[in-house]
């Protein structure tokens, strides 16, 4: 399932939302870069400003004044708790840019249009071309940025920033693993389509969004099983991308149980090999009971199938078993578990608590929050906002 599908059909349609600015964010000063920063998740009054950046309440006037006439900034009025007098707050104007957000899956890419919010304005989804690559990507890209904000009526010069989300590891923001159907993406996206663009590995983009739906929580480990096994890790509010994006390709982590299955990677016994969708789909079809979607697997569980039910749980105990050692050194404070399978009641999920609580020491275990998401394509929508927010304001 691809990273919108979900999400856009909860979404509005809203043409011309976005509003005409009158400085680029090439144009902020860092005193107002940071003040964006500062309000990006949260309104806040003029007061609050102040005490943040340590300036005086005229320089926060002053520099949000200037932030409200180029359009960036919103002020409303709240009335504060026990008083009649209300206060001003102040918040990023959601509608003030425009980004452009895609996600590869192995046969499709869905994109959207959205506001700096994540709030959808159009969305699409297109096949992959038969013959695929990177020219094939940037080329599906192209056109169906072209045919959206034409059908949407915004102009193409208003889109300011691109997300790409890509299955298998991303380095530099910007390429991906030769073996996926998108291959190694050009290191000339930014010039190519006009705009500010990153490319980030799909399971990152999920952490992001978890993250920011917990932020209570220091650090996550999100888990994305869909055609491989991803994890993104967040660490006080930072991704951790390692060497050449592979950090949380637990996909590639061998298991006992895959045996000397070799992998696309070039490794052998990966735990991608039979605890992800098509995998385990090939596992526990047979020619009397044929499975070849997850809608078929999701099928077979609901009625009541033994067999499909037991290779979900079993699934979730070998993914477990591979996470063993990232859980223990890195002791994470949320387990976030989305994609196709986890949304299969919760027998996925069962089976990695359960390896879990076996394989950690009971300090551990004892504390683990391993929870289902809700709808990973909306976790993602709003990662990918995240990434629009820091390429529009860098820091």
């Amino acid at each position: 399932m691809s990273l919108l599908t979900l999400l856009v059909l909860e979404s509005r349609f809203e043409p011309g939302a976005n509003m005409t600015k009158s400085r680029s964010t090439s144009a902020l000063d860092a005193d107002e870069l940071a003040l964006m920063h500062a309000i990006r998740h949260s309104p806040r009054s003029r007061a609050e400003l102040a005490e943040m950046m340590g300036w005086s309440r005229n320089t926060v006037v002053a520099k949000l004044a200037g932030l409200i006439e180029a359009g960036w900034v919103t002020e409303f009025s709240e009335l504060q708790a026990g008083r009649g007098r209300p206060f001003a707050r102040y918040a990023v104007n959601p509608a003030a840019a425009t980004t452009f957000i895609a996600g590869f899956d192995v046969e499709s890419v869905t994109a959207a249009i959205c506001q700096i919010d994540g709030t959808i304005l159009a969305w699409e989804r297109q096949q992959l071309p038969a013959v695929s690559g990177p020219d094939a990507a940037v080329m599906t890209l192209d056109d169906m940025l072209k045919r959206m904000t034409g059908k949407a009526g915004i102009p193409r010069q208003q889109i300011e920033a691109m997300v790409v989300a890509a299955n298998g590891p991303v380095s530099d923001m910007r390429v991906t693993v030769p073996w996926s159907k998108v291959g190694v993406l050009p290191s000339d996206f930014s010039a190519h389509f006009g705009m500010k663009v990153a490319v980030e590995n799909d399971a990152n983009i999920v952490a992001l969004g978890v993250q920011r739906e917990n932020p209570q929580a220091s650090s996550v480990l999100a888990l994305l099983v869909e055609t491989g096994i991803g994890a993104g890790i967040v660490f006080s509010g930072q991704l951790n991308r390692g060497f050449s994006g592979w950090a949380g390709e637990v996909g590639h982590i061998p298991v006992a149980a895959a045996g000397d299955t070799p992998c696309v990677c070039g490794n052998r016994g990966c735990v991608a090999s039979i605890a992800s969708n098509p995998a385990l789909i090939r596992s526990i079809s047979t020619k009397d009971r044929p499975l070849k979607t997850v809608d078929d697997l999701r099928g077979a569980v609901i009625s009541g199938d033994t067999d499909a039910i037991m290779a979900l749980r079993q699934a979730g105990r070998h993914i477990g078993e591979a996470i063993t050692g990232l859980v223990i050194g890195l002791a994470p404070d949320i387990i976030s578990v989305g994609g196709s399978f986890a949304k299969i009641g919760d027998h996925l999920i069962a089976g990695i608590r359960e390896s879990l609580s076996q394989r950690t020491p009971p300090a551990i275990s004892s504390h683990l929050r391993i929870l289902g998401m809700q709808d990973h394509n909306r976790s993602g929508i709003r990662g990918a906002s995240e990434i629009a927010f820091d390429l529009l304001f860098p820091r």
